[in-house]
């Protein structure tokens, strides 16, 4: 009976401490007449990498696309350099972010030449060989362990906070969002944007070092301004309307800072700003934010409710970095590393299926993804008509977007099988591997793992002249 009852015991303890709160105490803004972090300068031509979620398939995919466009040259004034050089700006969710703190936290500094010779410099040889291994550990299992082991089971918000510590364990070193900002100053890294979601008001939240003014892009005002110089009539009960509208749009395209909720964020971990951008409820977070201990609580989890390709932040920065009042950029570029799980794929084990709430147990996320297609599919019409109708976006030698998608990488029969693979795949098959490899923080299969790098070289390839094209 003692036995039993000590058994039991630990079991409600384990319960009881895994519902606990956590909250993330953040100090006030000491000064809101200034950023937290100052802004950095302008270079003539952006260049942001949008690097969607996915889990481990979108960060192991992320480190061979970007190891694929380290290897790009291009020429300017008679120097060539590498595309990784030209690169100022990432923007990340969930998978993505990961692998994007990774590289703009551990890769060579300023210094150190990507290129050498004719390839990689030895530096960025070691670079790459680690982070392509690193982003397919099994993060599941340790951040799980952590959870056993530190009496956090039943928790998930708890389960953000044990991915943060494998993370910090495994590569980060506790770095804090201020040492991040000291790496960009230096041009060691780019700046980074990390994405997520808050749960109070649907509102996307930035986790990043950029000032609150980049994010500020007033497409409103300048698109009625353009409606009404083209001659549009509004009658005053259809002008109120359409202004209510674009009030509205604004509220939902223009994310929020920490800046904005009045919280000093220098010591906030990165691995904690790249696990908020991961949560997905109810299995990890969301992460609870509070400033100077007495504010309202601020819950924020995965960025992929909002914009699963981190393209949408970017958009508003370099909207308005291009805008004729900040004349110091005068074109911008943004590739967007897409690993994200292909909608479709599921549809045809669902036609198989005669229990609808299957789709719950195999795939939660696919309720939301429903979400995000119709998002998407709006957003693209709305862009595609802004720039014919010569509305707030530049043309396309000033403003271009570039996808790059694991699945739309090209087999033949001839191309080499990579390592780790059964020698026997048909591309047929190497293309259903790609579209079914799961979201999780693991990558189950070493030949996944290698055909999401092989994947990303031939994407990258493939779009190797656009790139090239317009930086030139």
């Amino acid at each position: 009976m003692t036995r039993r009852m000590l058994i039991v015991g630990l079991g409600l303890a384990v319960a009881l401490t895994g519902c606990f709160a956590k909250i993330q105490h953040l100090p006030a803004h000491p000064d809101k007449s200034a950023p937290v972090f100052a802004p950095l300068p302008d270079r003539p031509t952006l260049v942001g990498l949008a690097v969607s979620g996915g889990g481990s398939r979108a960060a192991t995919f992320a480190a061979g696309a970007l190891e694929a466009l380290a290897g790009i040259r291009i020429s300017e004034t008679g120097e060539t350099q590498s595309v990784l050089e030209t690169v100022t700006h990432m923007s990340s969710v969930s998978g993505g972010s990961l692998a994007t703190a990774y590289y703009a936290l551990k890769k060579p500094a300023k210094s150190e030449p990507v290129l050498s010779g004719p390839g990689l410099s030895p530096a960025y040889e070691r670079f790459f060989s680690g982070f392509k291994q690193d982003m397919q550990l099994n993060f599941q299992r340790k951040a799980l362990a952590r959870q056993f082991l530190n009496f956090r089971a039943f928790n998930p918000t708890k389960s953000a906070y044990s991915f943060a510590e494998v993370w910090d364990a495994d590569f980060f070193d506790d770095a804090t969002l201020s040492g991040l900002y000291e790496r960009e100053k230096r041009g060691d890294a780019p700046q980074v944007i990390f994405n997520g979601t808050i749960y109070n008001s649907g509102r996307r939240l930035v986790l990043t070092t950029l000032p609150p003014s980049d994010f500020s892009y007033e497409f409103t005002k300048e698109l009625r301004a353009r409606l009404m110089a083209k001659g549009e009539q509004f009658t005053p009960e259809g002008r109120a309307s359409f202004d209510r509208s674009l009030r509205r749009a604004k509220n939902q395209f223009i994310p929020l800072t920490f800046e904005d909720l009045g919280a000093d964020h220098r010591t906030l971990p990165v691995s904690l700003a790249v696990a908020t951008s991961a949560s997905f409820p109810p299995v990890v977070g969301p992460v609870t934010y509070q400033t100077d201990g007495a504010g309202p609580f601020t819950h924020a989890g995965d960025g992929g409710l909002f914009d699963n390709l981190g393209t949408e932040s970017l958009t508003t920065v370099f909207l308005n970095k291009l805008h004729p009042s900040r004349p110091a950029a005068k074109k911008a570029l943004i590739l967007v590393i897409d690993a994200s799980y292909p909608f479709d794929e599921g549809t045809a084990d669902l036609d198989q299926k005669e229990k609808g709430y299957q789709v719950f147990i195999d795939d939660p996320s696919r309720i939301v993804g429903i979400m995000e297609e119709r998002a998407n599919a709006y957003q693209a019409m709305l862009w595609h008509s802004l720039r014919t109708e010569s509305a707030l976006l530049p043309d396309y030698d000033h403003f271009k977007l570039i996808i790059l998608r694991h699945t739309d990488a090209e087999w033949t029969k001839d191309d080499p099988i990579p390592a780790g693979c059964p020698t026997t795949l048909t591309p047929e098959e190497i293309g259903r591997t790609l579209r079914q490899i799961p979201t999780l923080f693991k990558i189950e299969e070493p030949c996944d793992g290698a055909l999401l790098i092989a994947a990303a070289h031939k994407v990258v390839n493939k779009q190797r002249q656009r790139i090239v094209d317009f930086l030139r």
